[in-house]
């Protein structure tokens, strides 16, 4: 295998993908979110374009001039910005969306200020869930996002809630889209796995990203 194949540069690379929002972040933006939002990181549009398409008034903002060229050709309202010097007027927004960002930035405290100052219901966040990376490491498997080079920041739940609350006196961070490692376990056992697994008798122990939302 390449370098390139295993220790993953992404910070173009939603250049060369499309239709990437996922829908578990879409269900957790309509669950918890207000009429308008920003997408702080937007990458090339694809969340404020599909949650716009669900009648939602969206922005989106990138440091990124590639990504959004990209967003604008989809005749998004996208634009240019660092997200420690939002260019907006206190309360402009809803809310804030921060998905898939702060493991990126180096001063994410800074970040999450500049979007509590913009949002006026709530701030919703999601990160990479490194809370169990140390139970992938004793059976052998590296967590995906460790890989990333462009990765600088790596959260656990208590690392996430210690962070959120310099800035929030109310919030909530929850573990999310849970990993079932069938994998680990030998084939004889797997069928049996998911059957308890499907009826709620045994539960994960390994999520995969860190959701939150914080109050304003």
């Amino acid at each position: 295998m390449r370098y390139e194949e295993i220790f993953r540069n992404t910070k173009n690379w939603y250049l060369s993908q499309s239709n990437c929002a996922s829908e578990s972040l879409i269900n957790f933006a309509v669950m918890h979110a207000g009429d308008t939002m920003l997408d702080a990181g937007c990458a090339t549009g694809d969340y404020i374009q599909r949650l716009g398409d669900l009648g939602y008034h969206c922005v989106g903002v990138d440091i990124n001039s590639e990504y959004i060229n990209k967003a604008k050709q989809k005749g998004l309202d996208a634009h240019v910005m660092d997200l420690k010097h939002l260019e907006f007027p206190d309360k402009s927004f809803d809310t804030v969306l921060l998905f898939e960002v702060l493991e990126h930035v180096a001063k994410p405290e800074e970040v999450i200020k500049e979007a509590n100052r913009v949002a006026r219901k709530n701030v919703l966040i999601t990160v990479p869930n490194c809370t169990q990376f140390h139970m992938l490491r004793d059976v052998g498997l590296t967590f995906e996002h460790m890989l990333e080079k462009d990765h600088v920041n790596f959260f656990t739940k208590s690392d996430l809630e210690n962070l959120l609350s310099n800035c929030f006196t109310k919030f909530n961070v929850i573990e999310a889209e849970p990993i079932w490692p069938y994998n680990l376990h030998p084939w004889y056992v797997r069928p049996v796995l998911r059957r308890l697994v499907k009826l709620g008798a045994i539960k994960p122990s390994i999520y995969y990203r860190l959701y939150a939302a914080a109050d304003v």
